[in-house]
């Protein structure tokens, strides 16, 4: 074989490599961008909605899917992962878990219409907050707790730092400021009083 053939075979094996790895890069983020986006673990339960929205309507800015259940070990967290709540600090046992997406994007913003004399409680990621942990230190009527839920407490620490939020809350309207950073992994319980 000669020298120039050598060559060229070289460079189309080396060009065939790089292809491939590109190939393999863009087919392994476009699968966990994919997973990433609006492919729910469980659907809506538009019933456990019906039953919730007698003590609460919840909207959020942009929208999303979200759903109820009530708040148990075991529950699950968000519609778009399989995280569940495994630790429940006794303030939050029992009331309607709001349960919407894993990362909501930067400028999510909450409305509440509570209907009834409501313990709003809403926790959040303390590390991957959206912002949150600044916008409730200027909220009033909120009180810092000491003991929050925990997610997904058998596979690492990622879910073991929440910051619980709570307030008792009248009828009304009660809104949460836009997130300022994407990914605010949040919840909200709510328990009538």
């Amino acid at each position: 074989m000669s020298k120039t053939l050598k060559k060229e075979v070289l460079f189309i094996l080396a060009a065939t490599g790089v292809l491939m790895m590109f190939l393999v890069v863009f087919f392994l983020n476009t699968a966990v961008f994919s997973s990433e986006e609006k492919q729910l673990t469980a659907p809506p339960n538009f019933e456990m909605i019906i039953q919730a929205e007698q003590l609460v309507k919840v909207t959020t800015q942009p929208p999303f899917d979200y759903s109820f259940d009530f708040m148990t070990e075991g529950v699950l967290q968000h519609l778009d992962r399989a995280y569940t709540y495994d630790v429940i600090p006794e303030s939050v046992k029992g009331g309607f878990l709001f349960q919407g997406i894993h990362r909501p994007p930067k400028g999510t913003i909450v409305v509440m219409d509570i209907l009834k004399p409501t313990t709003i409680s809403f926790f959040f990621h303390s590390k991957v907050d959206g912002g949150y942990s600044q916008i409730f230190e200027h909220l009033d009527g909120w009180e810092k707790m000491s003991h929050a839920p925990q997610y997904d407490i058998y596979n690492g620490d990622h879910g073991l730092d929440m910051t619980l939020y709570q307030m008792n809350a009248q009828p009304g309207i009660y809104s949460i400021p836009a997130t300022t950073k994407d990914r605010a992994c949040f919840s909200i319980v709510f328990q009538e009083k």
